[in-house]
């Protein structure tokens, strides 16, 4: 082979990778702005002062989901006492966020602010 068949051989793998790249990337924001639209209609139920715990939560809850694997118990949401001790908790984190140091939650702070820069974009 001489070093022209090569470089169209590695040119063509370099695009075919960067295409991959580009709809992979494409696929996980469409996903990510379906979740956030789904959780902008499910917050309009909370009450204001608690929102944006409420969203923490929801996205804490959603990690933890998704690193075990198991669905998300909606007991847990529907159960006031313990989604109200799980809402102070969020409040906490949301006003300290130095003393997190759980990688699901700092994930779930991650996706927290990217709602809120997804929902001032979209306002």
């Amino acid at each position: 082979m001489d070093s022209t068949t090569i470089w169209i051989i590695v040119g063509s793998i370099v695009i075919g990778a960067v295409i991959g790249a580009v709809v992979y990337y494409r696929k996980k924001t469409k996903e990510m702005h379906e979740m956030f639209r789904h959780v902008q209609e499910t917050v309009k139920q909370v009450p204001k002062q608690k929102k944006q715990s409420f969203i923490l939560f929801m996205f804490k809850e959603s990690v933890r989901a998704a690193k075990s694997k198991t669905t998300v118990n909606q007991g847990r949401f529907n159960d006031p006492r313990i989604l109200e001790a799980q809402l102070i908790q969020m409040s906490g984190i949301l006003k300290d966020r130095s003393k997190v140091s759980d990688k699901k939650m700092k994930q779930a702070l991650q996706m927290y602010d990217s709602y809120i820069n997804w929902e001032k974009k979209i306002s």
